[in-house]
């Protein structure tokens, strides 16, 4: 472990003190600070009414800055939503009808279905148990089928296999196709980097690894979207709002122009303040604390002879483990009763470490399994 006072980031969330959670990958826990940045704009709200609208706007430009930096990308590119399945929606109807589209086959949901909906063509490409997809796999696969768009997960959410984005993102540049990615499983454990990993459109909630609660999502889009129409409208996607023209349509094209109508005000506060938290210790320290968990964890699986569905290599492992369990609902029923949060996914029990987690959250998993 590194030398950061990881306990006094452990106390910034409450929800730890009375119970193990190892369920991040669900949903993670809040700090005290991002309930507070919600909690004021309450607060603001039922003091003040609607005279803090223009404090509220500039609060989250600036937040809209903050997050655009962590995430790599362009302010202007940067639109708040309600949910990734909002964000994955607005980007498969801004693609031409009949696109051909192609994702992994135990892709999320949220990726695929709304380019079905759409009236997208969509591909599967089949991968092993532990979900490895790379990018000799992504060119071997462009280069039989030619498609436009190519979607993928940065974490997927059973097995928790990690992509290396940056180098999927060079092969889908070199074939001109579109790549969209959404980064729910790893925002705020692992790095990631619009511009260096050539990603075209990011999409993220910020429920689960952001500690950001429910309600806040964020679509970044890159460079070469900055002309795209946006597919979706309201009186905010106008470049002069205010003017409340409703007989023309000039448009932000990016950002901003997303968002369509009034900001989700709380969920950005929430947002921007939960990437602050853990920005304390840095992406890069949090991400060694998640590997060096992940590897104690995995090493006690090994000790007690369980086999596990995710890839061990630290280059593509992240903070969610899949272990091949027996009756897994009962087991995870069982574990539930002495406070130890964990998921059934695919027959087996999905445990995810976030940084605020600590060696004893494995130690007690390990001793009730």
């Amino acid at each position: 472990m590194n030398s950061y006072d990881w306990s006094a980031f452990r106390d910034q969330f409450p929800a730890l003190k009375n119970r193990t959670y190892l369920n991040t990958a669900g949903g993670g826990v809040m700090a005290r600070k991002v309930a507070d940045a919600a909690h004021q704009y309450y607060n603001e709200s039922v003091e003040q009414g609607d005279v803090f609208w223009g404090q509220w706007l500039v609060r989250s430009e600036k937040d809209r800055h903050f997050v655009a930096h962590f995430i790599g990308a362009r302010p202007e590119s940067v639109a708040f939503l309600q949910n990734a399945s909002l964000g994955l929606n607005i980007v498969a109807r801004s693609f031409p009808s009949e696109s051909r589209c192609l994702a992994v086959r135990p892709e999320f949901p949220s990726c695929t279905t709304p380019f079905i909906r759409a009236g997208h063509q969509m591909s599967f490409i089949e991968t092993t148990l532990d979900g490895f997809v790379d990018a000799e796999i992504i060119e071997s696969a462009l280069k039989e089928h030619p498609v436009d768009v190519f979607i993928l997960s940065s974490v997927q959410f059973a097995n928790g296999f990690r992509a290396d984005l940056a180098s999927i993102g060079a092969v889908c540049r070199r074939f001109g196709v579109s790549f969209v990615v959404d980064a729910t499983q790893s925002i705020g454990a692992f790095d990631i980097h619009l511009e260096r990993d050539l990603i075209d459109a990011l999409v993220f909630s910020g429920y689960k690894w952001a500690t950001a609660g429910y309600g806040n999502a964020v679509l970044a889009t890159g460079s070469a979207w900055s002309n795209s129409d946006p597919p979706l409208v309201g009186w905010r996607s106008a470049k002069r709002a205010y003017d409340l023209e409703n007989d023309r349509l000039d448009l932000h094209k990016e950002g901003i122009g997303h968002e369509m109508g009034h900001p989700p005000f709380p969920g950005i506060f929430a947002m921007a303040a939960a990437l602050r938290v853990l920005s304390e210790p840095g992406i890069h320290q949090i991400s060694e604390r998640i590997q060096a968990l992940v590897g104690y964890l995995r090493s006690g699986l090994e000790d007690k002879g369980i086999r596990m569905r995710s890839n061990g290599n630290p280059a593509c492992s992240s903070g969610i483990v899949l272990a091949e369990v027996k009756d897994a609902d009962s087991v995870k029923q069982q574990l539930q009763e002495q406070q130890i949060w964990v998921t059934a996914r695919q027959g087996g029990l999905r445990v995810s470490i976030h940084a605020y987690n600590a060696a004893e959250d494995v130690e007690r998993f390990l001793t009730a399994l």
